[in-house]
């Protein structure tokens, strides 16, 4: 068997691995993807609207293809958490291997498995092909439209054109706009280097683009035209609509700056605004750079440096199109990522790994290939020396990291760098590609190993040790997991149920459709699954969500099929649920007796 398919199989075993090992310890993950993933196992109906319980009052605030994998995945193995993440694990292994296959047919096996090494070990990629987020989905079908992008550009076959605009539809169906970020760079790739002349080009655009459009509008075009008495409000809009939700929660909200007060949530007061952190430098903090900023900087040098050097660096054709491709890939996503409004998670980084872990290699192997030129070895080296640089300025983010560690990133980074301007022979190069590779990889690795020893759950997963920042994002989470404020554990992990209530829901089994109702989405969701019974996730996500109404709550309780009312007081103290979540709560208080069961303030609505 070739070296390089012996590196490949190395690779994608250690992937799987690192991926599956000890992936149980994350239970549930995010709650709210887990419930819905339950309700599409239970209940067709479910399953095609994404609802987050199979009673199907309200969806999950996503279009659902990421929640049909687990569900299928549910159906066919039970529920667990294995059953859930495995999946996304191997999502994340496919698209590895599909980052080799992109890379190996213009550069060759060393810089395609260095590429398939940087996507797998890059900490947000790590972390989310371990969660039951919509990213890992994204991920696969977004570098498999630019996997079959490359060769329709190639072959000028409008079939493969076809295909492309249907699996950037797919992923769209999995994480809507999100998945659209590489759009500019397909494009330009297409008009600049697809075969025939201009009109011939377009033509290939318009079929891709139609291809696209139709898969993407499939679902939201079924859901509209499915009357609202007959289908689950849809969770995230504020006029049931799948489009609106496209259009503006799941769209335009994502990229304007929408007022936000310290604690998370919209305002409308100047008082308590937290200020808008965006800019070049967002990437760059404390929250956003242990999960992609580890060779952020190198990506950028090389990414200028491919432009510049264009004709120098004598690609052939087919290395012209993935460079091309990726650069402007990478450099949509960056600006994207800097610039974007109020509404963005640290994880949301996961859309620059795939472009970042392409255009590394290549530029690397470009300027490897040309050192001879003592200009370009210079450049070379200095991109070696600015990823060891960029490495320890997020270790410096957190205190947690040991002295010796610290200590091998800089020998590292100082023998790959000297080993890349001084390395004269076929036996020091080797040493010096292992030393680069470790060089690049080894704070990625370690953080992994970090993410891999702590349970993973809640909203906003994050990477890598406490940050020391006491105002980072991960300081905020630790906070919250210990109730600090005391609704932040409510929505950002959910508070999990005890075994007095557990059993308690599940004594409704066979009376009632739903278990219980309560706020928000995440207390709901651990009571589902915890329970096995459907729980009303009033308000939808955060409670704010203007579904069910009064009447409507009324008229299901008036026919025995609500079992409990929880009440959370933590979250009507905050004051940022929906006036019919909170009508709700005023006629339950007022005509139901309320029991108090471990501490949890529940209401009998079969009284």
């Amino acid at each position: 068997m070739p070296w390089g398919r012996i590196g490949l199989v190395a690779l994608l075993v250690a992937t799987a691995v690192s991926f599956l090992w000890g992936l149980d310890r994350n239970g549930w993950a995010n709650p709210y993807y887990s419930a819905a993933a339950q309700a599409g196992s239970q209940d067709w109906k479910s399953f095609f609207f994404g609802s987050l319980e199979w009673g199907n009052l309200i969806t999950v605030d996503k279009t659902p293809l990421s929640t049909w994998v687990m569900a299928l995945s549910v159906r066919l193995f039970g529920l667990s958490s294995w059953a859930i993440l495995v999946p996304q694990a191997l999502m994340g292994v496919a698209t590895t291997y599909l980052i080799y296959r992109i890379l190996k047919r213009g550069f060759g096996a060393a810089p395609a498995l260095f590429g398939g090494a940087i996507y797998s070990t890059t900490p947000v990629v790590f972390l989310m092909s371990r969660y039951n987020n919509p990213e890992p989905l994204m991920g696969l079908l977004m570098v498999a439209a630019v996997a079959m992008t490359i060769r329709a550009v190639e072959k000028g076959w409008l079939r493969l054109f076809a295909v492309a605009g249907l699996l950037l539809g797919l992923g769209f169906m999995a994480k809507q706009i999100q998945a659209f970020v590489v759009i500019p760079a397909l494009c330009v790739t297409v008009l600049g280097f697809s075969s025939g002349n201009l009109p011939t080009r377009i033509r290939h655009l318009l079929i891709a683009a139609i291809s696209l459009l139709g898969t993407s509008a499939a679902w939201l075009v079924a859901v509209e035209l499915t009357p609202s008495s007959n289908r689950p409000y849809i969770g995230g809009s504020s006029a049931n609509s799948a489009i609106e939700l496209t259009l503006d929660y799941n769209g335009l909200a994502r990229f304007i700056q929408i007022p936000m007060k310290i604690n998370g949530s919209r305002s409308a007061s100047k008082d308590d605004l937290a200020p808008y952190n965006g800019g070049f430098s967002r990437i760059f903090d404390g929250n956003f750079a242990p999960e992609i900023a580890w060779l952020l900087f190198p990506a950028i040098a090389i990414s200028i440096a491919l432009i510049v050097l264009n004709r120098t660096l004598g690609f052939s054709g087919l290395q012209k199109i993935v460079a091309f491709l990726s650069v402007t890939w990478f450099a949509t996503a960056f600006l994207l990522l800097c610039f974007m409004g109020s509404m963005i998670h640290t994880y949301y980084t996961f859309s620059l790994a795939a472009p970042m872990a392409l255009v590394v290699p290549i530029g690397l192997s470009a300027l490897w290939r040309t050192r001879d030129r003592l200009v370009l070895r210079l450049i070379g080296g200095v991109i070696v020396g600015a990823a060891t640089y960029m490495t320890v300025r997020v270790l410096n983010y957190s205190d947690e990291w040991p002295v010796w560690f610290r200590a091998l990133v800089v020998a590292t980074g100082v023998l790959a760098t000297a080993g890349w301007l001084l390395a004269p022979s076929v036996r020091w190069t080797r040493i010096t590609a292992c030393a680069v590779a470790v060089a690049f990889m080894l704070g990625p690795i370690g953080a992994n190993i970090y993410t891999l020893s702590i349970p993973q759950n809640g909203t906003n997963p994050q990477s890598g040790p406490i940050a020391n920042d006491p105002m980072a994002m991960s300081r905020l989470l630790l906070a919250a997991r210990g109730a600090k404020p005391a609704w932040a554990l409510q929505i950002a992990y959910g508070s999990m149920p005890t075994a007095a209530v557990v059993d308690l829901l599940r004594e409704t089994r066979g009376d009632q459709v739903w278990g219980a109702a309560t706020y928000s989405a995440q207390n709901a969701a651990l009571y589902q699954l915890e329970s096995g019974m459907p729980v009303i996730p009033l308000g939808g996500w955060l409670g704010t969500d203007p579904a069910p109404t009064l009447a409507q709550f009324k008229g299901l309780v008036a026919d025995g099929r609500i079992g409990y009312f929880i009440w959370q007081q933590d979250l009507l103290d905050r004051n940022e649920l929906s006036a019919e979540t909170l009508e709700i709560s005023r006629w339950v208080d007022d005509k139901f007796e309320e029991q108090i069961i471990d501490n949890v303030r529940i209401y009998d609505l079969r009284r």
